[in-house]
């Protein structure tokens, strides 16, 4: 009797204390939660969580929960913010240049608020803006378009490392070359501009053609562009975030950057995503990331500081890792005090033709990139037999003539079967009685 009567205080204990669990448990304070949405890279994506959640444990006393979609690249994220209409399942867009930011700002997408210590921030730098004056967006770290190559792989095929834009043309390099989309990869829509605003439309679109004939493959994004030319599979990559060579450099890898002879800063900006669900907590990330703190987070995430207080060499002594390898891939001691042969960029301009400059690409360069190739290879052929004809004191004036027509035809009108068909021509004149 005394057994079941001590069995049933136990069970009684045991009950009280499953009852009471629940309540002692509420004491516990949930998570703060935030959510981020943008094209960064996954080593700042990563460096950042870790910062912010260390900052914001030490300050605030509890964790916060970070969520992070990544969809793709900025045009990708841009859709991605497009489509949830004012209601985000986040509250900050992280990465992506101006031009995806102004077009947030066009659409109502993104609302002002100025970070602590984004005063330290240059408002614009060689023509193009670092800042949004309505404090919209921010830049949080800048970086140059460059191209990138595998000095390794480039030594063996006894080919010197391409200097300008128009070098990348030079036979040579067919096969050589790859690069992504301008709808999968801001930097390549960004590269589209530079040649647009250098050289005009016109002349753009033709170099265009011309380099799409020179690729080896299309990635499927710039960290598999600089994945494919780390690698040594294909050892030119184009339109690559100047930072890419540094930290495949860190990683081992024979890569170095080269600025093309024209080229653009890239203020890698953040904002705040109107209708954010996580407001509060989101304005607080956008202070830390401003602070010497978050800036450093960012170095270690593999990006330039964008702070104009912030020296490599102060960092390198404090011990932060990134600050060497930076120093060493700038060769100055601050992202600001480089020297480079920068276009003037309107902005305005780029916002505008954003989507217009994606389906061009896509629907005259990308679908048609066989049909491309043939055409411009038949051309050169054709061309080919013609400075041979000529060579052998042929008369060739009229072949000369339709060969140039296809030329025309191809570069300048992006009318593939018509330059074919010119072509053929022309090297049936070559043959007629």
């Amino acid at each position: 009797m005394k057994k079941k009567t001590l069995t049933a205080a136990i069970f009684i204990v045991l009950s009280t204390a499953l009852l009471l669990w629940p309540m002692a448990g509420a004491k516990v304070q949930a998570a703060d939660k935030i959510g981020w949405v943008g094209p960064v890279y996954k080593e700042l994506s990563a460096s950042l969580t870790a910062g912010f959640k260390a900052y914001y444990k030490k300050t605030y006393g509890k964790d916060v929960d970070i969520t992070f979609v990544r969809p793709g690249g900025w045009p990708v994220c841009l859709d991605k913010v497009r489509a949830w209409g004012g209601k985000p399942d986040a509250d900050i867009f992280l990465g992506a240049g101006a031009p995806a930011h102004e077009v947030l700002k066009k659409e109502g997408l993104i609302v002002p608020y100025q970070p602590k210590n984004s005063d330290k921030v240059p408002a614009d730098w060689h023509g193009m803006k670092v800042k949004d004056k309505g404090d919209y967006w921010t830049c949080f770290a800048p970086w140059i378009v460059t191209n990138l190559y595998n000095e390794k792989v480039l030594k063996r095929l006894k080919l010197p490392p391409p200097k300008t834009w128009n070098d990348l043309l030079d036979p040579i390099y067919r096969g050589n070359i790859v690069h992504t989309l301008p709808y999968a990869s801001g930097t390549m829509h960004e590269t589209i501009e530079i040649l647009m605003q250098a050289f005009g439309e016109e002349e753009a679109w033709k170099y265009l053609r011309l380099l799409a004939a020179q690729l080896a493959r299309f990635s499927t994004g710039s960290t598999d562009t600089t994945q494919l030319v780390a690698r040594g599979e294909v050892p030119i990559g184009i339109a690559q975030p100047q930072m890419n060579a540094m930290a495949a450099r860190k990683d081992g890898f024979p890569v170095r950057d080269l600025l093309p002879e024209k080229t653009i800063l890239v203020p890698e900006a953040v904002a705040l995503l109107k209708g954010a669900p996580n407001e509060k907590v989101g304005k607080i990330f956008l202070d830390w990331l401003f602070s010497d703190d978050g800036q450093k987070y960012v170095l270690e995430g593999r990006y330039f500081a964008s702070n104009t207080d912030i020296s490599f060499s102060k960092w390198e002594k404090e011990g932060v890792e990134m600050a060497t390898h930076a120093q060493k891939a700038l060769g100055v001691d601050s992202f600001w005090d480089l020297k480079v042969d920068f276009i003037e960029y309107d902005l305005d301009l780029a916002t505008k033709r954003w989507d217009e400059v994606n389906r061009k690409y896509e629907y005259e360069i990308y679908r048609k990139w066989g049909e491309l190739k043939s055409s411009l290879f038949l051309i050169e052929d054709v061309e080919g037999e013609i400075a041979a004809a000529k060579d052998a004191k042929m008369d060739v004036a009229k072949a000369d003539a339709k060969i140039k027509e296809a030329r025309k035809l191809f570069e300048i009108d992006g009318n593939y079967p018509a330059a074919r068909l010119a072509a053929s021509k022309a090297r049936a004149l070559l043959v007629a009685p």
